[in-house]
Order: C-alpha cells, then sequence, then structure tokens
C-alpha cells in the first residue's frame, strides 16, 4: 500500500512538473516572442487607457498642415480632423469604443508620446509620463490629396500618387469614405455600408488590372525572347484560342501588322493574349514573381496582397486572359503605382511608406524615415524601352486625355472588366513634374473607358503640382 501511495505521488509531481514548464514556456512566448505585439495592441488596456488621457500628438502633411490634433476643453479631451473625409483612409480614425485604423493606429505609440521600453516595465512608466504625445509629419501633401479628391468627383474608387525615386505617399485617396470626426456615431451605418467606405481602396482594395498590366507582359516578352522590339504581329479583330474560343479587340479594331510598341499605343488584346499564350504559364508566373507580386512589404499602413492565378493549373484561354489583365487576377491601385514606378525608376521599385518624421512636442526630430528599395524588378535598358512606349501611349494612343503641355508622362490606360456591373476605368504611369517624378493609379469603379475617364484625373493632379510650384 505504501508503495502504491509513492507511485501515485510520483504521478501527481509529474503532471505538476510538465504544468509548470508549460507555464514558463507560456510565460516566455508572451514576454520575449509576443512582448511587442501585445505593447503595442490598441485593445491593451493601459494603452487604451493611455490614447484616452493623454493629448495626443499631431498628425501633419508634408508641409506642417494639420490633418490630426487634439484639444483639451476642462477634462475632455477631443480629436479633431480639420479635413473631414478627405485624409480618412490613410489617416484613419481613433473612435472612443471603436479603437483606431490607419496612422492613427500604426502610430499610436509616437502620438501617446509612450517610450515603449518603459511601457513594458508597468507602474515605473508613471514616473515618465508626458503631457502630449509625439507628432508624426506624413509625406502627404494635401493639395496633391485635395486636387485627387475633388477630380474623383463622386466616383468610387482610388488615386495613389508616389514620388518614384523614393517611395514616399504623396496622395492617397479612397472614395466613398467617412468622416473621421463622427465616426463612434456613424459606426452601425458605415460598419453595414455595402459601398465599404473604411475599405482603404487604394491599398486594400483588389481589382481586376484590365490593359493596364500590358507593359508588364511587354517587359516580360522582351525578357523570355518571344518577341523583340521591331518584330511585327498581325492584330486582327480577334485572338483565336480554338474550339470557339476567341478574344477580341476593342470595337472589333484591325490594326494589321504592328511592333510591341504599337501594340502597347493601341492596346491591342490580339498581340497580349497572343504573347501570353507564347510565354505559356510557367513564363508569367515567373514574370509575376520578379515584379514581387508574390512578395510582401512591411511599412507604415496596411497594404493587401495581390490574388494571384493558380498558374500551373491554366488553362490556355485562362493564360491568354491574363496578359490582358483578366482571368483570376486581382491588383490593388498602390501595387499597380509600384508596378508603373519601376519603368520610369530604371527597373527599381521602391517600397511606399506614409511617415516622414517622427517629432518630440519641442519639435525635435526623433526619426526620420529613410526610403528602401523593394525589388529591382527589371533591367535599365528593359525598363527605358517600356517607359518609352509608355510615353507614345500619351502622346499618340488611349491616354492622350492625361496630356499637359509642357510635361513628360509615360501612362497606360486599362478598361477592366468585372462579374458584378459596368468596367473599370484604369490609369497608370509616371510624369515629371518639375523636380518630382511622381508614379500614379487611378481606379474608378463601373466608370467605362480609362481613357476618357481615369486619364484626366491625373490632368488635374499635374495641374495643381505645377501650381504649387510656380508659388
Amino acid at each position: 500500500m505504501h508503495n502504491n501511495m509513492n507511485k501515485n505521488m510520483f504521478r501527481i509531481m509529474r503532471v505538476f512538473i510538465v504544468l509548470f514548464v508549460l507555464l514558463i514556456i507560456n510565460l516566455s512566448y508572451i514576454q520575449v516572442i509576443k512582448s511587442d505585439w501585445f505593447t503595442n495592441n490598441p485593445l491593451n488596456p493601459r494603452i487604451a487607457n493611455r490614447a484616452n488621457n493623454t493629448l495626443r500628438g499631431d498628425i501633419m502633411d508634408c508641409n506642417g498642415k494639420k490633418i490630426a490634433y487634439s484639444k483639451k476643453s476642462g477634462e475632455k479631451i477631443e480629436r479633431i480632423y480639420p479635413y473631414n473625409e478627405l485624409f480618412a483612409a490613410p489617416v484613419g480614425y481613433l473612435g472612443k469604443n471603436i479603437g483606431s485604423a490607419g496612422i492613427e493606429q500604426s502610430q499610436n505609440s509616437n502620438l501617446c508620446g509612450i517610450n515603449m521600453t518603459l511601457h513594458k516595465l508597468g507602474p515605473i512608466e508613471q514616473l515618465f509620463m508626458v503631457e502630449k504625445g509625439n507628432s508624426v509629419k506624413l509625406t502627404l501633401n494635401a493639395d496633391i490629396q485635395k486636387s485627387a479628391w475633388d477630380a474623383m468627383g463622386n466616383r468610387r474608387g482610388a488615386v495613389v500618387v508616389m514620388d518614384a525615386a523614393t517611395g514616399a505617399v504623396l496622395a492617397m485617396v479612397s472614395k466613398p469614405s467617412f468622416n473621421p470626426n463622427t465616426v463612434d456615431e456613424d459606426w452601425k451605418k458605415l460598419y453595414a455600408d455595402k459601398a465599404s467606405p473604411l475599405l482603404n481602396r487604394a491599398a486594400q482594395g483588389l481589382y481586376p488590372p484590365g490593359s493596364s498590366i500590358k507593359p508588364m507582359i511587354a517587359d516580360a516578352a522582351l525578357a523570355q525572347n518571344v518577341i523583340n522590339t521591331t518584330e511585327k504581329i498581325y492584330c486582327g479583330p480577334y485572338y483565336d484560342l480554338g474550339n470557339n474560343q476567341k478574344i477580341g479587340e476593342a470595337d472589333k479594331a484591325v490594326y494589321g501588322s504592328i511592333n510591341l510598341e504599337q501594340g502597347l499605343i493601341h492596346s491591342s488584346n490580339v498581340m497580349f493574349a497572343g504573347l501570353a499564350v507564347k510565354m505559356g504559364s510557367e513564363g508569367l508566373q515567373q514574370a509575376f514573381k520578379r515584379f514581387g507580386f508574390y512578395d510582401n512589404f512591411q511599412t507604415d499602413f496596411a497594404a493587401q496582397m495581390p490574388h494571384i492565378p493558380n498558374f500551373p493549373k491554366l488553362s490556355k484561354g485562362e493564360t491568354a486572359q491574363v496578359g490582358i489583365g483578366q482571368a483570376d487576377l486581382l491588383v490593388s491601385p498602390l501595387r499597380m503605382a509600384m508596378l508603373a514606378s519601376a519603368f520610369g525608376n530604371n527597373g527599381k521599385c521602391m517600397k511606399p511608406y506614409l511617415v516622414a518624421q517622427v517629432l518630440s512636442p519641442q519639435g525635435q526630430v526623433i526619426h526620420t524615415t529613410m526610403p528602401a528599395e523593394f525589388k529591382e524588378v527589371t533591367t535599365p535598358d528593359r525598363a527605358n524601352i517600356i517607359d518609352n512606349y509608355m510615353k507614345a501611349v500619351v502622346l499618340q494612343g488611349t491616354g492622350r486625355k492625361a496630356i499637359v503641355k509642357g510635361v513628360t508622362i509615360a501612362g497606360k490606360t486599362g478598361t477592366a472588366e468585372n462579374p458584378f456591373g459596368a468596367d473599370h476605368a484604369w490609369f497608370i504611369g509616371t510624369a515629371q513634374v518639375g523636380t518630382k517624378h511622381i508614379a500614379f493609379a487611378v481606379i474608378l469603379e463601373n466608370s467605362g473607358y480609362g481613357g476618357s475617364e481615369a486619364a484626366p484625373v491625373i490632368k488635374d493632379i499635374i495641374n495643381t503640382m505645377l501650381k504649387e510650384d510656380q508659388k
């Protein structure tokens, strides 16, 4: 009996030892691996308490204009967004009962003036509390943002304008939007709205790119020697896939024998469907990998990964559809602006970012974001070839409504079919505006032709930038 008692005690002791080891492992996991995640999480009660009780720092545009600031009235602290809906997509909101989003969320610790090292020490942090948080200066330009917002009118969609050389985002507009001043009161209505006004379409919306993907297909076809710059292909009214399947030109156009540049100028579906079939699904997949469509990147705002087709299982018809930006391919406007930037930047694609600097309440610079390369997606020679083709698209082809006298613009339009309504209008490209070399992408949902609808949006933005340069 005595032996049985010892065995039972030994078993119980082993159970306790195992539980103790599991407890140590879990505590180590929380304290070491997940420490930053828990510390920065806006649902952390201590973080939320600081956010609600600290005079939060300002959020400013690149010229120091206040986009968001806090005001204290008695014991009450109010967060004010003077531009209402204009910056809502990138800047986000700070709700009393709904948490935060956008820059308000990603820069929460800076705006609250929280020293994350001290914060992990718990109550000791109270000794070093500050009255006001740090300010965040963004790369966004209020004038360019306003111009993009106005140019879109009442149409749904998004606009992204970046500095092609650095990746700094100059404008990020998404419509429909919301007023961050009243987001708490409007929350139920906004959340239930089928038009998804809380979605940042510029970075998180996914759309078929349509013909705006053709510059990348042209680059891939040159890289894989499927075509050269002088070879001509006959482009009749349709591309015959066999089995009574055809891909037609817009308006049943017949362009005759044309080279790659003319194919891009006319946005020939026959040429690019044929090139995609010649490259095959494996060749297309290589191109999408090379251009970074499979790669994520960490930055100071949330961005959605593209939806890439399952290339090994594509049929011949689906492969041809990818060549004209259809099939199962979905991309965000941000990704398309990055794609365009590479052709105007010698093949280099920069990582996009919104936060330029973090400043102390006294105006001292605490942090400055340094530009970083995302990928070198093509050679300088091919980038130069495609860039010149895109300039011809604007001067002679479907992008003519973007022309601004004295400004060199390279662009590609797209008119993307979608199963939920009228076509989406695209325009992507680059432009040298004064000292800035910008890259851009415009998507207007269910608005028809990219050349007639999306291209004029960029024309308005460039004219605004020129006026700013003259001040």
